[in-house]
């Protein structure tokens, strides 16, 4: 993850950035989230549960395409795209940014990304 995830993400989706949070095994720390965003209720629990399950499921994923290691999951809804971008075991970067907004969701999911590690 980057040093600055947020100021990082806010350069790459600017005002459509909705949520920026980073997980673990063990919690999710909750980065930034977009005022009007936060006025709505969130399953931050449920949402941090699923994300470390699908980090069970990695090798079966990677093993099933072939091409590689799996970097990200995407899932677009109404309102937002969600990004899952994991770093390492059982942790991550999760982003949620406005549906429809014209930016690139591979910048996105590479700023997710510390190339340090």
């Amino acid at each position: 993850m980057p040093s600055d995830p947020v100021a990082t993400l806010r350069n790459v989706a600017g005002d459509a950035l909705r949520a920026v949070a980073a997980y673990d095994r063990d919690g999710f720390d909750l980065l930034y989230e977009r005022a009007d965003v936060a006025e709505k209720e969130t399953a931050i629990d449920r949402i941090h549960e699923e994300l470390v399950l699908q980090e069970l499921g990695r090798e079966y994923i990677e093993q099933l395409f072939g091409v590689g290691r799996w970097h990200c999951t995407m899932h677009s809804f109404e309102r937002a795209t969600c990004v899952h971008y994991a770093e390492g075991e059982f942790s991550g970067v999760f982003v949620s940014v406005d549906s429809g907004a014209d930016i690139d969701l591979e910048e996105v999911a590479a700023a997710c990304h510390d190339p340090g590690t």
